[in-house]
């Protein structure tokens, strides 16, 4: 199976799964998406005090060469629970299949929790001591809203979505085992 079809036999699992869900569970995933969204947008503008998106643009995204298995189903789940229509990734790019020439495929508050939390050292440097600790106690808060969601559909989703499912499709079991 190609990438682009791992990717639409995924994403097409993981809807289906979220349709399936009783409506108080949708509600409380949509809720916890919600808030790992403005906790991520809070993050990123925190980075962009020290102009990182600048740093970025002048790097070309070295960071994210790796960035394939980044995006999760917490991610996908983000897209869903909020209406928003999913991007197409380029598997033939060759820095990361959800980044252009023009950035990312994202918006900060749906990117993947690796490609939020991130900070290259020119970056980081940049951050005064007091920024530092508050990015901290965002991304403690981020992963404690991931693992809520794992726990609440029962089951690790740190592995990506591309792997997550794969390994799923393989056991013939499903997604969310709540």
């Amino acid at each position: 199976m190609t990438n682009r079809e791992l990717w639409s036999a995924a994403v097409a699992a993981t809807v289906r799964e979220y349709g399936l869900l009783p409506p108080s569970l949708k509600q409380r995933v949509g809720e916890l998406a919600a808030e790992i969204a403005v906790v991520k947008e809070a993050y990123q503008r925190l980075a962009t005090t020290v102009d990182a998106e600048g740093i970025c643009a002048d790097c070309r995204g070295l960071c994210c060469g790796h960035g394939k298995h980044h995006f999760t189903v917490v991610d996908l789940l983000g897209y869903l629970a909020a209406g928003r229509e999913l991007f197409t990734p380029d598997f033939a790019s060759p820095v990361c299949p959800y980044h252009t020439g023009c950035g990312c495929l994202m918006e900060p508050g749906l990117r993947p929790l690796n490609c939020i939390i991130f900070l290259c050292d020119r970056v980081e440097e940049l951050l005064p001591g007091p920024d530092r600790q508050e990015l901290a106690s965002l991304e403690k808060e981020l992963r404690r809203l991931y693992a809520c969601l794992e726990l609440l559909l029962g089951n690790r989703f740190a592995n990506g979505l591309l792997i997550t499912f794969g390994r799923a499709h393989a056991a013939g079991s499903r997604l969310f085992t709540c």
